[in-house]
């Protein structure tokens, strides 16, 4: 078979089918487009694939590919992208206080329970939506006020050394009571159908450094100070 010019072969073990699925998916037909058109690549041995239910999760590629003359490490995995989207909680009668919500939830690959913000998939639909719909499966925070707006133009790469992911950051400012801030804490959400089971936390803006090891939690926490300090900076320029 051939994609874009590009031999691809399968390990004996992928059905037929669900090669067409690997075939049609945007991560795979995404990664092939960009990367032949970055480096010589010659081709790709598809070695697994791991479904989401029925949509193509993660494929597992191993590539001959060149960089100016020299042969690249060949392995990588494969999946859609991804956002995130940092909730900042301001308390309605005490506008100094900064909250920020996160969710904690048992992640296998780490084999530990991890803070960090709400995040997922984009699932063919605007990285701005996608961010909204975390942020209420992961929370139960709905709303219909609040724009969220981007933490940085471009998507980021979360580990590029192994793997194509990259995510696009966002952030939300939100105003609640106390009470309603309050009646956060502990809530349990998440999909039970995508094995998700979160719970939330809400912490101090100041404090994020200590209650989470995520790196995209970390650079969202840096650069929404930056957009904080620009937007007090704008505003002594006009006046």
């Amino acid at each position: 078979m051939t994609k874009q010019n590009v031999p691809v072969r399968f390990a004996a073990a992928i059905s037929s089918e669900l090669q067409e699925k690997v075939l049609q998916a945007s991560q795979f037909s995404g990664w092939i487009e960009k990367t032949r058109s970055g480096f010589d690549l010659r081709s790709v041995l598809v070695r697994d694939v791991l479904m989401f239910g029925a949509r193509v999760g993660f494929v597992v590629v191993e590539a001959d590919a060149w960089n100016e003359g020299a042969k690249m490490p060949c392995f990588a995995v494969l999946r859609d992208p991804t956002v995130s989207i940092m909730p900042v909680l301001t308390v309605k009668d005490a506008r100094g206080e900064k909250y920020v919500v996160l969710v904690r939830e048992a992640r296998l690959p780490v084999g530990q329970m991890v803070a960090a913000l709400p995040a997922g998939v984009i699932d063919g639909e605007a990285a701005e939506i996608a961010a909204l719909r975390e942020l209420r499966e992961e929370t139960g925070l709905n709303l219909i006020a609040g724009k969220p707006y981007r933490l940085r133009e471009t998507p980021v790469f979360l580990s590029p050394g192994g793997s194509s992911e990259e995510m696009m950051l966002y952030a939300v400012d939100i105003v609640l009571t106390r009470a309603e801030m309050d009646g956060l804490l502990n809530r349990k959400a998440g999909l039970a159908d995508e094995h998700e089971h979160t719970t939330v936390c809400v912490v101090p803006l100041e404090e994020i450094p200590r209650h989470t090891p995520n790196a995209h939690c970390l650079l969202s926490w840096h650069l929404y100070q930056q957009h904080c300090a620009d937007l007090k900076s704008a505003q002594y320029v006009r006046v």
